[in-house]
């Protein structure tokens, strides 16, 4: 068995060496980033110890589990919420409920839409919400109607169910798109008579619409009928037959079966 020499064994040495401290630099460097990754924070089951955090267009809650929850609500992608408003004390300035005619010092359609309707009076029915394309496409409205008609119809917005990468949904109070339809067309009958204008003239276009791919669909089907052998050609007559009785000849093409008739002065 031949021996290392001296000079292979020394730059063997030397190589481990190199190693050992490369190794030890990284587990220094790791150890360091594990440290400063890592959240101190007192055992406690106070709510408010929640930390909130930013991740993107999102904000999420840091419990301290290691784990991020995404906050709930309609503001939550959005900016910094609001404070909620605060509840009018005074009985001179509360509103009066549509409902039971009684004062409230706040309520969350009054603080949301300013609709002056309290908690207990709130229905899910009747007071329903709809989008803004509903609000338009259902009560015949413009953008002007809903946005710069005064009072501008508020509303609150919510991401988009279908659709994650769409722009967030905005919804209003039907009760009040209702109304705002009567201010723009003075009356029901007038909403009602439009809508029936406006659904003839859609059935009109969609059974012009129809009649033009029936009509296109024919001719394919008789371009794809179509005998070539009835096409322009030079006719070759056979022999012309006389008939007494009319006292006129006639002649058939031997290749179409096309018959000329014609008389002889």
């Amino acid at each position: 068995m031949a021996s290392k020499s001296p000079e292979r064994f020394e730059s063997q040495e030397a190589l481990s060496a190199a190693q050992r401290a490369r190794i030890e630099r990284n587990r220094q460097r790791a150890r360091a980033l594990k440290e400063a990754r890592i959240v101190h924070r007192p055992p406690t089951n106070d709510a408010s110890d929640v930390r909130e955090i930013s991740v993107g267009k999102t904000r999420a809650l840091d419990t301290g589990g290691g784990f991020l929850l995404e906050e709930e609500g309609a503001d939550a992608a959005s900016a910094p919420r609001a404070a909620p408003p605060a509840p009018l004390v005074h009985r001179t300035e509360q509103p009066r409920c549509l409902e039971c005619d009684r004062l409230f010092p706040q309520s969350y359609l009054f603080d949301t839409f300013d609709y002056s309707v309290c908690d207990e009076c709130r229905d899910e029915e009747a007071h329903a919400l709809v989008t803004r394309t509903e609000a338009k496409s259902e009560f015949l409205l413009q953008d002007c109607d809903l946005d710069m008609r005064s009072p501008a119809l508020r509303c609150v917005r919510r991401r988009n169910p279908h659709r994650a990468r769409f722009a967030e949904m905005r919804l209003y109070l039907r009760a009040q798109v209702e109304a705002r339809a009567l201010a723009v067309w003075g009356s029901a009958e007038r909403l009602q008579a439009e809508r029936a204008a406006r659904r003839q003239r859609r059935e009109r276009t969609e059974q012009r619409a129809a009649a033009r791919r029936l009509r296109a669909l024919r001719m394919d089907v008789r371009s794809s009928l179509f005998d070539r052998t009835h096409a322009p050609h030079d006719h070759r007559f056979a022999d012309e037959v006389y008939d007494a009785d009319a006292d006129e000849y006639s002649r058939t093409c031997l290749d179409c079966g096309h018959v000329q008739t014609y008389e002889k002065m």
